[in-house]
């Protein structure tokens, strides 16, 4: 079903939910009458201008507008307590407001220069975390470089030529989504040896003036002195179930090593690649030091659920629009109620 259509159909029946108080009382017999402390944490990728939406070669299901952003911001500073990730150990003690958390993946540049001023006015904690390997440097995700490509028809009938045998096995839905999501599936040894061939005539995607750029070491120190909190989310991003053990081990430690070394502040908390993770990985992750680490499992925390896998509601524009555009809060509250 195309987009537009779901925001039209779901837009109605949030409003109706959300307006009714149907998903209020529903929010209160599970934190007040269950006695369930819950909290929310809530996951963001980028946040844009509109040229800049345009301009980039991110997945829908990453971006938020600048402007929806901010709407978000001042919905959640009325009807929220906004608290640190460092609050999920203890669990909601105030009855009056829900708790949420606001966390963000991998480092991309416009964190500080579209959602760290937003941050700021409405003096919110938020937490970074960062893909250390890519910070500062001048390449652009894998990901990006292959929505880039797929935009080429040349290099799209390029790559649906190499990969014509896994699509018509079914090991790939057609499209860039399906090809994106193939790639993800295996180690970054194997995903590299495929790409470069394929990719190899695409570095312009990463041109210093590209809207797809990532942090800079100066900006994370900026953002780190004024109040924001910085978490790992490996070195290089690779999704840790597809990896060796050495491979893991490495990532897991050198981002945790390279972060404290940057900010002179001890690293608490890991964030999972594409929040992919398995058993030995979560063990891992408690062994390389850190304290807690984030899924992509949509949910709510309470504190007596696992530290090393909690959940987060992972949002975008799509799912907390309606059908004009704009922020809504009856779409907010449908999304958080669907996660929970």
């Amino acid at each position: 079903m195309p987009a537009r259509l779901r925001s039209y159909l779901h837009s109605p029946v949030a409003a109706m939910l959300h307006y009714s108080g149907s998903l209020a009382a529903r929010r209160f017999f599970r934190t007040r009458v269950l006695r369930r402390d819950l909290i929310c944490v809530l996951g963001f990728h980028r946040v844009l201008s509109p040229a800049e939406v345009a301009g980039s070669n991110s997945q829908p299901g990453m971006i938020m507008k600048e402007s929806t952003f901010a709407s978000l911001l001042d919905y959640l500073t009325r009807h929220f307590r906004v608290v640190g990730i460092q609050r999920v150990q203890e669990g909601n003690r105030d009855g009056s407001r829900p708790w949420c958390a606001i966390t963000f993946d991998d480092g991309w540049k416009d964190n500080y220069t579209r959602a760290y001023p937003w941050i700021r006015k409405y003096a919110v904690p938020a937490t970074i975390f960062l893909a250390t390997g890519l910070i500062g440097g001048e390449g652009a995700f894998w990901v990006e470089r292959v929505t880039g490509a797929w935009r080429d028809p040349s290099r799209r009938r390029r790559i649906q030529s190499c990969l014509a045998p896994i699509l018509a096995a079914g090991k790939a839905t057609p499209g860039v989504d399906g090809v994106i999501e193939y790639f993800k599936r295996m180690s970054t040894a194997r995903r590299e040896e495929l790409l470069t061939p394929l990719l190899s005539d695409s570095l312009e995607l990463s041109r210093p003036d590209s809207v797809d750029r990532m942090l800079s070491w100066e900006e994370v120190g900026a953002m780190s002195q004024g109040g924001i909190e910085f978490g790992a989310h490996t070195v290089t991003h690779p999704l840790l179930p597809y990896e060796d053990e050495v491979t893991v081990e490495r990532e897991l430690r050198q981002a945790k090593l390279q972060l404290e070394e940057k900010l002179k502040k001890r690293v608490r908390a890991f964030a999972y690649p594409n929040g992919d993770w398995n058993p030995a990985t979560r063990q891992r992750v408690a062994r390389a030091g850190y304290d807690y680490a984030f899924t992509t499992r949509e949910g709510w925390h309470s504190p007596e659920q696992d530290l090393y896998t909690i959940p987060r509601v992972l949002l975008h524009e799509g799912n907390v629009t309606g059908h004009d555009g704009q922020f809504s809060p009856a779409m907010f509250t449908l999304t958080l109620a669907r996660s929970g």
